[in-house]
């Protein structure tokens, strides 16, 4: 007792010591485990998956069969009536639908197949003319075989061969294929009016658009005032300016400010006169002028952003030097169903083909166009596997490098 008594503090301290040391260990035991953690002890175990991968052979989902079996009785579906032979009015039975050019409504494709009329609108944006032809189902499916991609030089291990254009007529590889058209050949293409696409039909919009009023050197003098154009054109009180192939004199400006979600925004107006005429138009900031007339507003895919505004009975022409030049002419328009009819402006008067090209297709430009979206010409991605060297068709002095005018085909000149 006299030794821990005379000692005391220092075993204390010989104690802190000691757990001090023991602590160190476990710190030190604590640093090499958390070293030691991978990454698949940080991973938590996958969820086994709630549903079943099911066979679609399987009897189960044997439609017929299963209401052959049931208290239904529904032992021979089928037409319930004579001239619909080709889809069943059953409705627990499919048939094949395809989407009217036309109204836009599903109907069977039977339709189309016997180059009939569609049964809610009889064709009539089409002047009644029955289907030319049904729509390909497998179009999107058909691949360009490795052969024929080689003998024009295209790399069959690049995805997106089949869209590139190689020789410039606006129209894509698989669907020069699919028409039977030469791919590398700019003369030789399908009807130049497949690149179309309606944008609008009726009062179409016009490009200029009336922006705001500067008025910074002349506050109070409407003489002063700058009036300002979306194409970056400018004019004064008193000038003229074009609209729908008509001239107007802006006769006065009225200065208006107007305070749109905390922001001040220009809604001046301009008052126009038509020049020798009596038309009277008001043009304000920011908004769209519409056409005095019923137009079509149609887009080329080769030109994309460029709008061919057209009225019924106008003619107007398609291609270049390198494609050659097809012109059409307007023969009318549906506004209701936003589609354009054309005809060939050389047809004799009355000629029932007129509304058809050279391969017998009535020439109906629809919003979608004639051309499948996902049979739309692409642009060929730069550097996309480094296989564009000086030796490969698309780089320098390969047939349709930058700088090149056409492909030349082999055995082409």
């Amino acid at each position: 007792m006299d030794f821990i008594k005379k000692h005391y503090e220092k075993l204390i301290l010989l104690l802190l010591l000691v757990i001090f040391i023991a602590s160190m260990f476990h710190v030190l035991n604590i640093i090499k485990q958390t070293g030691e953690i991978q990454e698949h002890h940080l991973q938590i175990p996958t969820r086994e998956a709630d549903y079943k991968i099911q066979d679609p052979n399987d009897p189960s989902f044997n439609v017929p069969e299963i209401l052959k079996s049931t208290s239904l009785s529904w032992v021979n579906p089928g037409p319930r009536a004579k001239g619909n032979e080709d889809h069943y009015s059953d409705l627990s039975f499919v048939f094949r639908i395809v989407r009217c050019p036309f109204c836009k409504k599903l109907i069977p494709r039977s339709y189309m197949e016997k180059q009939s009329v569609c049964p809610f609108c009889k064709n009539a944006a089409n002047n009644g003319e029955a289907f030319a032809e049904p729509p390909d189902e497998g179009v999107l499916d058909v691949m360009i075989p490795e052969d024929i991609l080689r003998q024009y030089q295209l790399d069959p291990n690049d995805p997106d061969v089949r869209f590139y254009d190689i020789d410039g007529d606006g129209f894509s590889n698989i669907y020069e294929y699919v028409m039977k058209t030469d791919m590398g050949d700019p003369r030789n293409h399908p009807p130049l009016w497949h690149r179309l696409r309606v944008i609008e039909v009726g009062k179409v919009s016009l490009p200029v658009k009336f922006t705001g009023i500067d008025t910074t050197d002349g506050e109070d003098d409407p003489q002063l005032w700058v009036l300002k154009f979306n194409n970056g054109d400018i004019n004064t009180i008193g000038g003229e300016i074009e609209l729908d192939r008509k001239y107007f004199k802006i006769e006065k400006a009225e200065r208006k400010v107007e305070n749109v979600n905390g922001e001040k925004k220009d809604a001046s107006i301009l008052f126009l006169k038509e020049v020798g005429g009596n038309l009277e138009v008001q043009m304000k900031a920011g908004e769209t002028v519409r056409s005095f007339a019923d137009k079509a507003q149609l887009e080329d895919s080769a030109n994309p952003g460029k709008r061919i505004t057209v009225t019924v009975g106008e003619q107007f022409s398609l291609g270049n030097r390198l494609t050659g030049s097809e012109s059409y002419r307007v023969k009318s328009f549906d506004t209701k169903a936003g589609s354009v009819l054309l005809e060939n402006p050389s047809a004799a008067e009355g000629d029932p083909n007129a509304t058809k090209d050279k391969n017998g297709t009535v020439m109906l430009v629809s919003g979608f166009g004639q051309v499948s979206p996902r049979m739309k010409v692409r642009e060929r991605q730069q550097n996309r596997m480094g296989e564009y060297g000086p030796d490969m068709p698309y780089g320098p002095g390969g047939p349709y490098a930058p700088g090149q005018r056409r492909y030349q085909a082999p055995g082409r000149r």
